[in-house]
């Protein structure tokens, strides 16, 4: 690849941190009612590791398949008003839900490294079907609005 090429390494690189810069950003605002609410829970340490595990690996994930690196089916665009609920809704639910599992799972076996593996992976799954939900409610729902 030349050194101008649209397709450089650097490139795409820069592209993928713009996804991620954004991405973190929305992930983070419209998952604050949530990662609110857990800042008053119990077991704060289990809970704040397995938090932010998930609101890390929500960013990267994020970045990566709106960006198209892994296509899972057309993403909502950042400033697309009309899912702009069910995003809060769907980042909150992923969010709070993989803090309360990653915690659990460190309560259960003692152990620090079940509160980073399991919100990893139910992140990267949870958030890899989000274009099949927004899919599936614009069918159902009685208007044609584009997501």
């Amino acid at each position: 690849m030349t050194r101008g090429s649209e397709d450089s390494l650097t490139a795409r690189f820069d592209r993928w941190l713009d996804y991620a810069f954004f991405g973190g950003a929305e992930v983070t605002v419209l998952g604050l009612p949530v990662l609110l609410t857990l800042m008053v829970a119990p077991n704060p340490v289990t809970v704040s590791l397995s938090a932010m595990t998930a609101l890390t690996v929500s960013t990267v994930t994020v970045a990566t398949l709106r960006g198209g690196w892994i296509d899972v089916g057309e993403w909502p665009a950042f400033g697309d008003f009309y899912s702009l609920p069910l995003r809060a809704a769907y980042y909150g639910g992923v969010l709070g839900f993989t803090a309360y599992a990653g915690s659990l799972a460190q309560l259960s076996t003692g152990s620090p490294w079940p509160g980073i593996i399991v919100p990893t992976a139910c992140c990267a799954v949870l958030l890899a079907l989000f274009p099949r939900v927004v899919d599936r409610l614009q069918r159902v729902s009685r208007f044609d609005v584009p997501f």
